[in-house]
């Protein structure tokens, strides 16, 4: 027989167990993901006599997981801790809009990637360039430049940078914008709409644009304190 009290949330199964009818809707079926197009065919596969507290389902429609309270399918929205996404890896929390994630174990990532914005925006109109991290750290313009530009990094358009990063934490964001025969270039860099506390280019000295080029910035972000940011920034030429 498997190992635990019958219905419980967890069984230990051994070769050669067999199952009870109970074993196997509640610990494989009812305590599974189910799939389902939308609530309308949930609500008609699991009816009032089947449904059961603790039950999950996935919904095409709309991409949620609801769980069943006893009462009624409730949307899952609260926060997920120590829920393991991979070898080592352990998602912490899941309440803001990025999630933090622990590596655990020292393991090896292979290739990690990254989401990119592209965009037919062009540098220069409008004056101030937002990169939205909780979308992507990575801006590209497809545009040839038309001004000098400021370039702000935030969380999204109602999330600050500094109410989703902890003193002592970093972010590198990258923008990148074709440069026509106009040399024009960032003549500010602010976070969250204010200039940062320090900012050290790569080299020591403020870069100037470079004509008929692309030209990449990167910035790295250090949260230093409260609304306190050090920023390490370079400049590179494409061509």
């Amino acid at each position: 027989m498997p190992t635990g009290s019958p219905n419980a949330g967890y069984l230990t199964f051994n070769t050669g167990d067999v199952l009870t009818a109970a074993q196997v809707q509640y610990n494989l079926q009812n305590q599974s993901i189910m799939y389902f197009a939308d609530n309308l065919a949930r609500d008609a596969a699991l009816t009032p006599s089947i449904v059961q507290e603790g039950m999950a389902c996935y919904l095409a429609s709309d991409k949620s997981v609801s769980i069943y309270d006893g009462t009624s399918w409730v949307a899952f929205t609260g926060d997920i801790t120590a829920l393991t996404a991979g070898a080592g890896i352990e998602i912490t929390s899941a309440s803001g809009p990025v999630p933090t994630i622990s590596i655990a174990d020292n393991p090896t990532l292979t290739s990690p990637k990254e989401t990119i914005t592209t965009t037919a925006g062009t540098a220069g109109s409008p004056a101030t360039i937002n990169v939205d991290v909780v979308t992507s750290p990575i801006l590209i313009y497809t545009g040839t430049a038309a001004a000098d530009w400021t370039l702000n990094v935030r969380g999204d358009g109602s999330t600050t940078l500094d109410s989703i990063m902890a003193t002592g934490e970093q972010i590198s964001v990258v923008f990148e914008t074709p440069i026509g025969a106009t040399a024009y270039e960032p003549t500010a860099f602010t976070v969250d709409g204010s200039a940062p506390a320090s900012i050290k280019w790569l080299g020591g000295s403020t870069p100037i644009g470079n004509i008929n080029s692309t030209d990449v910035y990167v910035y790295t972000i250090r949260k230093t304190g409260a609304t306190t940011f050090t920023v390490l920034a370079s400049q590179n030429k494409f061509a």
